[in-house]
């Protein structure tokens, strides 16, 4: 079997993986490395196949992402902290009943906590669990449109592919760092996030005449306990992890182990509990996934993939298509863990065949993924369809058809704004 057959088979293999993996409802890390391991008997590296005995699968387990898997435990733990004692909660709850009744600046509110909120690092699925859950409540509360609450807390999330504390964008800048040698985020693409981020949000909040939003008394704002000692250190304990590993430098997952060893030492929050909502499931797919795309590569399947590509790109189409394909995927499938691991490998040899700026074309990838993430088929969509149907007031089949839409919208604006050169 020749070199080029190996790489199609791969490429099937690694697509089939993925179908099987969601279809079947087992978690596609897990999978794509005990797949990974058969196909490795197929991929020749120097000394043999990358599964052979000699070799004893060495080859395989060196493509363990270790840096992200270090990122993104040693964060996900400090943060937790905040979750679990419920900082998080009554801070959001605080900021949002700002607005003193005025429901036009609710939306606005929303926006803009959940951008500072993911910046910061809090862009885990739990985060935006527990933030669709708190603009769910405030829809109800204040009779406001849930999709407009909903798309507002996305638009704000998308951010998060910024920061060097998030697991996107601890994802893009590990791979940038493997291609290019310099970190992508913050410097590139945390300002053109924020951009792309507010666009977006001022045509929803346009879209929805959020402005029209009558003002309300103050007493319908909710109620909203006071922060106790231990939630105050959590909060404190976040912005000395700030000022360790973005002031003044120091490894961002030995500041992160640092504060949370303190924060759990002084019992601000149930350690087992922290432990436990360590994104467990999203760190072992992402790390299967990393695996198998490693040994794809291997096998010349992403050189493959890169060249069929490149036959539809040029300088002009490349960054919309890019975005177009980040969406697409992210409907049925996990941003970091299919997404970037499947797309971002093949970026390097299209941008410069197109003659465009790599990171422009990664901004682009990650943005356009984040935005389609309130796709009822997706599993963050399907959650936050799940916490809105608990109105009765709301039908649940008229929300899913609103929420189809909108991440269909949402998923032109992203590929515009990459096109007219928002992304770089």
């Amino acid at each position: 079997m020749n070199a080029q057959a190996i790489g199609w088979i791969s490429l099937i293999v690694f697509v089939l993986t993925i179908v099987v993996g969601i279809k079947r409802k087992v978690n596609l890390g897990i999978l794509a490395i005990a797949v990974g391991f058969l196909l490795g008997f197929f991929v020749l590296v120097e000394g043999g196949s990358m599964s052979s005995a000699e070799l004893r699968g060495a080859p395989i387990t060196e493509l363990f992402p270790f840096n992200i898997f270090w990122m993104i435990v040693s964060v996900s733990l400090m943060l937790n902290v905040g979750s679990v004692n419920g900082a998080f909660d009554i801070v959001i709850k605080r900021l949002v009943n700002l607005a003193g009744g005025r429901r036009a600046l609710i939306p606005v509110y929303v926006f803009l906590i959940m951008m500072f909120a993911t910046v910061a690092g809090m862009g885990s699925s739990g985060v935006v669990i527990l933030l669709c859950t708190i603009s769910a409540t405030i829809a109800k509360d204040q009779d406001i449109d849930p999709i407009f609450m909903l798309c507002s807390v996305l638009a704000g999330c998308a951010a998060s592919i910024g920061s060097p504390v998030a697991v996107v964008g601890i994802i893009c800048n590990g791979y940038a760092e493997d291609y290019w040698g310099q970190a992508i985020a913050p410097s590139y693409m945390l300002p053109r996030a924020i951009a792309m981020c507010t666009i977006t949000f001022i045509i929803i909040y346009v879209a929805f005449r959020g402005w029209k939003l009558e003002r309300w008394p103050k007493a319908k704002s909710e109620d909203v306990p006071k922060l106790d000692g231990k939630q105050i250190l959590s909060l404190l304990g976040m912005v000395a992890f700030i000022i360790l590993s973005i002031v003044i430098g120091f490894d961002i997952g030995l500041s992160a182990f640092l504060v949370a060893a303190i924060l759990l030492l002084l019992r601000c929050a149930d350690e087992k509990k922290v432990i436990a909502t360590v994104p467990w499931s999203s760190i072992l797919l992402i790390s299967g996934m990393c695996m198998l795309i490693g040994i794809v590569q291997q096998a010349g399947g992403m050189d493959l993939l890169t060249g069929a590509l490149q036959t539809m790109m040029n300088r002009y189409t490349v960054k919309p298509l890019y975005s177009i394909i980040g969406s697409l995927l992210s409907m049925v499938s996990s941003i970091t863990g299919v997404v970037l691991p499947s797309m971002l490998p093949t970026i390097p040899e299209i941008s410069t065949a197109a003659g465009v700026n790599p990171f422009a074309v990664v901004t682009s990838l990650a943005f356009g993924a984040n935005c389609t993430v309130a796709c009822p088929i997706s599993s963050m969509g399907a959650i936050a369809l799940g916490i809105m149907s608990t109105n009765p007031a709301w039908d649940s089949e008229v929300l899913f058809k609103r929420l189809l839409l909108w991440a269909i919208i949402m998923m032109v604006i992203a590929a515009a704004l990459a096109g007219i050169g928002i992304a770089g």
